[in-house]
């Protein structure tokens, strides 16, 4: 009994579960340390690149404020391995002041002697060259400042150059913008305090820039530029090839985490207690949708970089520890332009910087015009037009602002409206309507925000004077066939009647105005001239076939007077009798290779106009009227195509044997043409209607050839429709050798019956009383 109540000592056998769960949860809260450790205290993104914060100079010396003298060779400055400044040999200058922050240099200079070429697109270095009474400055590009005692010469090479004319205190009293392919020549001791006072029009009058000609250029300046550009194009494709070969370790799986950035992000949420911390966590993530934009966009698959670049608007990077690595970014992305993979994200984080102020708004859409200056400068026309719909859409947006708001750049719209002028001007690529139209909304908006009393004359003419270069460069274009025929007619009709409507306003009494009224008519008369049958039909040159149309056209001026004279009765009797013209007639025919079955006249007493019976010539029928004096066939119908204009005898058969052409040109009209218009009335029908509306005039009635829609010439029957009477629009037919008007209706409402012509106005005034 006693054994049995004795305690039991229980055996010495191991507990493994028990250990398993010990060491299981050991390894875990160990590795959760250590993650825990990683995530607050370790992790990072790397930064793969950065600045060289250095400015070193090729002699050896050391770059600071002080005077130097260039002998031997060209002196070279770099800033970072990115920006230069080239000294010529021979220069004196004087370092003024230099300033760095973050691998950006701000450098002032005076240039005593000899010349400066300063290639900054990097944007690394902002210098301010000042050269006797002027200072030059730019944002990025090339340019070239020389000066020789007290001749200053301003050329720049690459994007626009701010030119400031300096007081005595080297304060700027007002400044212009010079743009790419243009230079300028200035004289030492002519600036004066009335320079603060001009506007930009004046101010560019007073000291013009031309462009640039190829005796004028220096030849190192082609040696300088494509080093240049070769440094800054190897900046943007080694960051190309980097971002591709190891930015791809920024992307995860496809759904956006990987399981470990799962756990990483999910620790960092609960685990992170400092602020200053989790802001570090927040920028990371920021940078890290940066760096898979990049990597995306290099990669070709935009829409996908989009996102990533959306998600950069929640977050922002502010901390020092990245500062190298956004500006390189920025040096590098500056370099982008329009259509390579990395201008999405330049783009974009443009917009993000600036887009939200209108001051930022304008830094945008400049840049934007100096880009399409490189596209073009580059050969890449296409590019520059597909990225021109976008600054259109810019600037048409910011220019839409009130005219207070819209004050406040009153400078900066008048710059804008130069550079993207000279652009338009330069390349013929852009020479369409659709371009230049935003150009007249610059001209716009430069007058609603024009200081009130202002006289305004000299940015009239200098408007009228820019379109007229436009039009003679259209000119020439056609005259070796390089510009469609349509594109040329509807840029001509733009410009000419915003010169016209310019001209109209001006109340000066310059000189130069005569010379614009004759360009302005002539771009009228070529504009005529590329729509007729001489130019889409008759061989020969340019010139040669002009010529032909402008004999053309006074010969029909002389018609039209000659049938105004037969229609009012009162022209000569002739010289010659009917069987001595109708012979002349004849032997012109047979010179010209026209057949037909019968020449009649047309009845007027000096025998100097017949009707063509049954004509035929090339092969081709047609019926027409004819001028004896001048040769001039019009009227003319062939093939089912009505002619509005004449043609002379000895180009109709070279003009209807190319009628498979004819629908190049506004002179003709086919049957199957719906409704008339003013212009496609013949010559007898022109003169007839040019006397009825002195016809109805005399009773009050005012129409204009708009409102005729028939004419019956030898009938001496009109039909209008339309016609303001008496505050009613009145449609009627006018026997204008009857003085009977009938088929009345005013307002919609029929008027039966038959009335005389002087009581027209009267039956429209009771038919409304009543």
């Amino acid at each position: 009994m006693a054994d049995d109540l004795s305690p039991q000592v229980p055996g010495r056998s191991f507990n493994w579960s028990l250990l398993v769960r010990f060491l299981m949860f050991f390894v875990v809260a160990g590795f959760l340390f250590v993650l825990f450790f990683w995530v607050t205290f370790l992790r990072a993104i790397d930064v793969d690149t950065e600045l060289k914060t250095e400015a070193t100079m090729s002699n050896g010396e050391k770059f600071s404020t002080q005077s130097y003298d260039v002998a031997g060779d060209d002196l070279e400055i770099t800033f970072d391995g990115v920006d230069v400044m080239r000294f010529v040999s021979g220069s004196s200058f004087d370092v003024l002041e230099i300033s760095e922050e973050d691998g950006f240099y701000t450098v002032s200079l005076n240039l005593v002697d000899g010349g400066v070429w300063v290639a900054n697109m990097g944007g690394v270095l902002d210098v301010m060259v000042i050269a006797g009474d002027f200072m030059f400055r730019n944002i990025d590009g090339y340019y070239y400042i020389g000066k020789v005692d007290s001749d200053v010469f301003a050329y720049s090479y690459r994007h626009h150059l701010s030119v400031h004319f300096l007081d005595g205190e080297n304060n700027s009293l007002n400044s212009y913008s010079l743009p790419e392919g243009y230079y300028v020549q200035l004289e030492d001791g002519t600036v004066s305090s009335v320079v603060s006072g001009l506007r930009y029009a004046k101010l560019v009058k007073e000291y013009p820039f031309y462009s640039i000609t190829d005796d004028q250029s220096l030849a190192f300046w082609g040696g300088y530029a494509a080093e240049d550009d070769s440094r800054y194009r190897n900046l943007l494709s080694d960051f190309e090839s980097l971002v591709r070969q190891h930015y791809g370790s920024y992307m995860s799986d496809s759904d956006g985490y990987s399981f470990v950035d799962g756990i990483v992000s999910f620790l960092r949420e609960y685990l992170t207690f400092s602020d200053a911390k989790k802001q570090e966590w927040a920028e990371q993530d920021t940078l890290t949708y940066l760096n898979q934009a990049l990597y995306l966009s290099v990669k070709g698959e935009q829409d996908d970089a989009l996102e990533k670049l959306v998600l950069l608007e929640q977050g922002s990077i502010i901390s020092d520890e990245y500062a190298s690595y956004l500006n390189y970014l920025n040096v590098v992305l500056n370099n982008s332009l329009y259509g390579d993979d990395l201008y999405p994200v330049k783009s974009y984080l443009r917009n993000l910087l600036y887009g939200n102020t209108d001051e930022g708004n304008i830094i945008v859409l400049s840049q934007m015009l100096a880009e399409m200056y490189d596209l073009v400068g580059n050969g890449d026309v296409a590019s520059a037009k597909q990225a021109f719909a976008e600054y259109e859409r810019g600037w048409w947006d910011f220019l839409g602002m009130s005219v207070t708001d819209l004050s406040q750049f009153r400078t900066d719209i008048s710059e804008e409206r130069e550079l993207l002028s000279v652009l338009l001007l330069q390349e013929d690529g852009f020479y369409d309507a659709t371009y230049f139209s935003l150009l007249g909304e610059f001209e716009q908006a430069i007058f609603r925000v024009a200081i009130s009393g202002s006289d305004l004359d000299e940015e009239r003419q200098a408007f009228v004077s820019s379109k007229i270069k436009v039009v003679n460069q259209l000119e020439s274009l056609l005259a070796v066939n390089g510009i469609d025929v349509d594109d040329a007619t509807d840029l001509m009709i733009l410009l000419l009647d915003d010169a016209e409507a310019l001209m109209d306003e001006i109340t000066s009494e310059a000189a130069i105005l005569s010379y614009f009224e004759s360009e302005i008519d002539e771009g009228w008369l070529v504009t005529q001239f590329i729509n007729s049958v001489e130019y889409s039909s008759l061989g020969g040159s340019f010139d040669e076939k002009f010529s032909e149309f402008l004999k053309k056209e006074q010969d029909i001026e002389e018609l039209k007077s000659y049938l105004q004279s037969l229609h009012l009765g009162s022209s000569e009797d002739g010289e010659l009798t009917l069987s001595e013209a109708k012979k002349l007639v004849y032997a012109s025919f047979d010179a010209a290779g026209v057949s037909y079955t019968a020449i009649v006249s047309v009845g007027d007493s000096g025998y100097r106009l017949f009707e063509i019976q049954g004509g035929e010539v090339s092969g081709i029928s047609f019926s027409a009227k004819y001028d004896r004096e001048s040769e001039l066939i019009y009227d003319l119908q062939a093939e089912g195509i009505s002619f509005t204009t004449g043609v002379h005898l000895n180009s109709l058969g070279e003009v209807l044997f190319g009628l498979t052409d004819f629908g190049n040109s506004s002179d003709i009209e086919t049957e199957s043409s719906t409704g008339d218009n003013p212009s496609d009335w013949s010559y007898s029908e022109e003169v007839a209607i040019s006397l009825l509306v002195d016809y109805l005039g005399e009773f009050g009635i005012k129409i204009s050839d708009a409102n005729v829609v028939s004419v019956d010439v030898e009938g001496d029957l009109f039909s209008l429709e339309g016609v303001d009477l008496a505050g009613s629009q009145v449609d009627f037919v006018v026997w204008a050798g009857e003085d009977i008007v009938t088929y009345v209706s005013v307002d919609g409402v029929s008027i039966d019956g038959e009335y005389k012509t002087f009581e027209l106005e009267s039956l429209v005034k009771d038919s409304l009383s009543n």
